[in-house]
């Protein structure tokens, strides 16, 4: 869903948001009353310089969730929020939120014959996007956490009620989580242009 969204080029603006391709891997974890599970996807580019590497995912990106992107991570979440009633009150027994990951990286489709310089410079630059990833992931946890806590402490005189209470809680929460992502995505702006591979590619 997002990534660091855009840097600016002096061809154009790519956004670090949405890519797919073959899935690499699949881990899982739990937090609390959130649980996670995450498949590792990739963007392949092709290119044996930084210039050439650059240049095709100017010109080839990937359609991501607000534009052309060259990294991503998207969640789907699925929500268990059994009630049941007590003393005229109805609660949640257990909250529990699942989140699955889907996180595309870029990938060379030829790095062995990169020259050295290019290759490390490419490794640099993947690198930036798993963390830059791996940070949108954390706050996708941590705002999966407030959200178990405030609904686990919700209660109505009617179970109906507090069930749909706590989705409409969910979506709140998600858009407020949404203003996270982007000043995280800010603060994260300018580092792209600092970065070597493109530095090298001007």
């Amino acid at each position: 869903m997002m990534v660091l969204r855009q840097w600016a080029s002096s061809n154009g603006i790519l956004r670090v948001c949405g890519v797919a391709a073959l899935a690499v891997s699949v881990t899982a974890y739990a937090y609390a009353g959130v649980k996670t599970s995450t498949q590792i996807r990739s963007y392949y580019v092709s290119g044996s310089t930084s210039k050439s590497l650059v240049n095709y995912m100017r010109r080839h990106p990937f359609r991501g969730d607000t534009g052309d992107a060259v990294a991503n991570i998207r969640p789907t979440y699925r929500l268990s929020a059994p009630t049941r009633m007590s003393g005229g009150t109805c609660r949640a027994s257990k909250v529990t939120l699942s989140i699955r990951f889907v996180m595309t990286l870029p990938k060379a489709r030829s790095e062995s014959s990169m020259a050295s310089s290019t290759r490390n410079a490419w490794r640099s630059f993947v690198s930036f996007t798993r963390r830059h990833e791996e940070g949108h992931k954390r706050i996708y946890v941590q705002c999966g956490n407030a959200f178990v806590a405030k609904a686990q402490r919700m209660t109505s005189k009617n179970c109906g009620s507090l069930s749909v209470s706590i989705r409409r809680l969910l979506e709140t929460e998600k858009r407020a989580c949404e203003r996270k992502h982007r000043a995280y995505d800010r603060r994260d702006y300018n580092r792209i242009y600092r970065l070597s591979l493109f530095r090298m590619a001007k």
